[in-house]
């Protein structure tokens, strides 16, 4: 598919994501986090029988057949995603980060940083290059215009595609201890336009999962695994009501990091769109309505897009603040 041109001064680079990479390839992350909306998505399905069985036989479907294919898949899932995900411990207590934001709203002010352009990651689905089936992107300073034109027929098709941030932060000074904190804070928000819902069933997902490392000197940057947080932004079934018809959702993301005198702490940023579809055809449009933003929560002007804001916090104001809050 072609995107709509954009006029822009800010603009990096164009990325079509209509090629595969298999299984095999993708960040186990992001696999897990697409089975987690699988199985989500058919414990849907499976509630819904008791409504939709008039309409699969209009489909030429057998009710009972795929009430045993939705079962055994569900079964199948849940069997892969027994053990729980883990997370990432915070580095400091969720009361001191709050406490720490409060004070530095006053003593210590958030600064802002522009993150380095995205850069595509994984592309993985169903994709018909003659017709120009699948997702593409273009890409700006902290946007992404994404649209595509995606279709399915009576086996539910998925489609995976992932962007990547990594953002440098101010290296550490090396007289700071150990104790030394960096707090951080974004939003990754997303619009989505639809030109056409001809579908019977279909959904769409957004999620924005972040890495962590404190020294990024190793190459490549060793970060945190698991990740220190992800969040869907969007968590949507298609097709819409609404007139026009647009999805939107913000992931607001907070963390901390510990930090290590003389190095330079990093942050990874992974923002994955996941769309199924099942008996017709969607189509989204790019631009303005359809498009992935990354910015500072304080961000009021088109130039505030890109940036992310941080605050750094001295050992000493940590260790007092911690001392704070004790029982």
């Amino acid at each position: 598919m072609k995107l709509a041109k954009r006029d822009s001064g800010a603009k990096a680079s164009v990325a079509t994501t209509s090629g595969n990479k298999s299984a095999a390839q993708a960040n186990p992350n992001v696999t897990r986090k697409l089975q987690e909306v699988q199985l989500a998505r058919t414990a849907a399905q499976l509630r819904e029988l008791g409504t939709n069985r008039d309409t699969l036989r209009a489909l030429g479907v057998d009710p009972e057949q795929y009430a045993k294919e939705l079962a055994q898949r569900y079964a199948d899932l849940s069997q892969k995603l027994r053990t729980p995900a883990p997370m990432q411990v915070r580095t400091l207590s969720t009361r001191v980060a709050s406490l720490l934001d409060r004070f530095g709203d006053i003593f210590n002010p958030w600064q802002t940083i522009l993150a380095p352009n995205a850069t595509v990651g994984l592309v993985q689905g169903q994709t018909d290059p003659d017709n120009g089936i699948g997702i593409a992107s273009e890409i700006y300073q902290g946007d992404i215009a994404v649209g595509g034109n995606i279709s399915a027929g009576s086996q539910e098709q998925w489609w995976v595609n992932t962007w990547q941030y990594v953002v440098p932060l101010p290296p550490t000074p090396s007289t700071y201890a150990n104790q030394g904190s960096l707090a951080y804070r974004f939003n990754v928000g997303g619009t989505l336009e639809f030109y056409r819902q001809d579908v019977v069933s279909a959904s769409v997902h957004l999620y924005t999962t972040v890495f962590t490392t404190n020294d990024m000197v190793n190459r490549p940057i060793q970060f945190t695994q698991p990740p220190v947080s992800s969040d869907f932004g969007i968590n949507a079934t298609l097709p819409v009501s609404d007139v026009p018809p647009f999805l939107y959702g913000t992931s607001q993301v907070t963390g901390t990091i510990e930090l290590v005198p003389g190095a330079t702490p990093a942050i990874g940023i992974l923002i994955g769109l996941i769309f199924s579809v099942q008996n017709g055809y969607v189509e989204f449009l790019p631009g303005e309505t359809g498009e992935i933003l990354l910015a500072n929560p304080d961000a009021k002007l088109p130039t505030d897009i890109g940036y992310i804001q941080y605050r750094r916090d001295q050992p000493f104001w940590v260790s007092a603040v911690s001392q704070l809050v004790q029982p």
